[in-house]
């Protein structure tokens, strides 16, 4: 579960984000961005990893089975069809649609094998030699995806995106995550 708005820690990529960056949702998500890419690195981390690694596993099914499907979900839900309603001619944004689609359904994929070989571990918590091309390949392909909805994504829902879309987008997020807005007076 995130943490609460009280919560004034320094974000680090190592914790789950925290609900009191949902004031402004795309700031959330971009900070989500960092959280993943934390987990990129674990999944590396964990590929090339000789140890029992319990702690790791726990953490990263964790992640995998709850966090990273909010994320998905939170792109793919709404903030895409708020972006697109806002789109101009110019943005180009249904094909930049098409291609975050196809790159979700990848990641899922890749999501869904991990999962399944680190739960089929976690027991002896020791990564076998046939989870570590899986792990490996799900880190790949999120950077990858990373890479285009910071440098695209992000920055055009900042431009295009209004309050009220901010604010749409916000409680579709928050009811996601079975929370009540704190934002609202």
């Amino acid at each position: 579960m995130k943490t609460g708005p009280a919560d004034h820690r320094t974000p680090d990529g190592k914790s789950p984000t925290s609900v009191r960056l949902l004031r402004n949702p795309i700031d959330f998500i971009a900070e989500d961005h960092l959280r993943l890419r934390t987990m990129c690195a674990e999944m590396d981390r964990l590929a090339d990893s000789t140890g029992p690694e319990s702690d790791a596993v726990v953490a990263l099914l964790d992640y995998l089975r709850q966090e990273l499907p909010d994320l998905l979900a939170d792109e793919d839900d709404d903030l895409m069809p708020l972006i697109l309603k806002r789109a101009e001619p110019e943005d180009e944004l249904p094909r930049l649609a098409r291609r975050l689609a196809r790159e979700h359904g990848e990641i899922e994929t890749h999501q869904r094998s991990v999962v399944a070989g680190l739960v089929a571990i976690a027991d002896t918590a020791r990564v076998p030699d046939r989870l570590r091309d899986p792990l490996r390949d799900l880190a790949a392909a999120t950077r990858r995806h990373l890479i285009l909805e910071n440098a695209i994504l992000l920055p055009l829902a900042r431009v295009r995106l209004r309050s009220a879309d901010l604010g749409v987008l916000r409680k579709a997020m928050l009811r996601r995550r079975g929370l009540n807005d704190p934002f609202v007076a």
